[in-house]
């Protein structure tokens, strides 16, 4: 595993942990981890490590089970844990239509099989339910190696963290949230989510496939839609942030500050790449 950050406030102890809650992101290629100090509203931690080669779901949990060993915060006592997964086994249903005695029914159209777990989501703030499927096994791993992890779909946090950070509350707003192996893409018109999936994406060519067919679907005038921008995307020779300005003036970057303060150890962080990590601290 390739250590490519990690930000620790040196007042984080084990003693101070029960204020805090540690929130962790595991994608396919990378394993992203905060921790957040409740009571003063303020990020204590932040890491990037990029996951050993995965071939198999063994693979997975081994570079998870190795995590406690590596780094010392995985074993402090902390008031909440929360884990958010990569997984295109989702679907949403609005508040009002959801039934709990109908979970079973609506994993079938999640392509779900035997062995995967069914767990559902609350994105309270925009009344939708979010129902995913992730196996089993990484589900016991962990429940073994953390105390009590409430988990995640991607696409919780990341809704959750648009709708806290929505910069128009009565226009059209394009979230793009871009890594290396997909993209989310979440749209809200007048403050209500229209719109949101996960994409494989590997290139700037297929990247400009799905942009053109959301402005398509959604039919979304680019004259009068912000775009907001996070994850991986940069200013600096990004094939991808060029086909963005193929198609809408001044897109903006997402500004975790909305979520929760970061104190001057974070200053050389871009405020955007981690977003949807620190968008857990939106997720009940």
């Amino acid at each position: 595993m390739i250590k490519l950050l990690h930000l620790v406030d040196n007042t984080l102890q084990s003693q101070t942990a029960a204020k805090c809650d540690l929130l962790i992101h595991i994608g396919q290629q990378n394993l992203q981890y905060a921790i957040i100090d409740k009571v003063r509203d303020e990020l204590k931690a932040l890491a990037d490590f990029k996951l050993p080669k995965i071939n198999s779901l063994e693979d997975l949990i081994l570079a998870i089970e190795s995590l406690p060993e590596c780094n010392r915060e995985f074993k402090y006592p902390f008031s909440k844990i929360r884990i958010s997964l990569n997984s295109y086994k989702f679907t949403l249903v609005p508040e009002q239509l959801y039934e709990n005695e109908n979970e079973q029914q609506y994993a079938k159209f999640i392509n779900s099989i035997d062995s995967d777990l069914i767990l559902t989501n609350q994105i309270k703030s925009g009344k939708i339910r979010n129902i995913f499927a992730i196996d089993t096994k990484l589900n016991d791993i962990f429940n073994k190696l953390l105390h009590k992890p409430r988990l995640f779909s991607q696409g919780t946090s990341f809704v959750e963290g648009v709708m806290k950070t929505n910069p128009d509350k009565n226009g059209i707003c394009l979230f793009i949230d871009y890594h290396i192996d997909h993209i989310k893409i979440a749209c809200l018109k007048k403050s209500e989510l229209i719109f949101y999936n996960m994409f494989e994406c590997v290139n700037p060519d297929e990247f400009n496939y799905f942009l053109l067919n959301t402005i398509k679907v959604l039919n979304l005038d680019p004259k009068i839609t912000k775009v907001i921008l996070s994850g991986d995307l940069t200013t600096d020779d990004d094939d991808n942030y060029q086909r963005i300005l193929k198609y809408f003036n001044e897109p903006a970057f997402a500004d975790s500050r909305m979520i929760v303060n970061h104190p001057d150890l974070f200053a050389d962080v871009s405020l955007h790449t981690y977003f949807s990590l620190i968008s857990l601290a939106e997720c009940e």
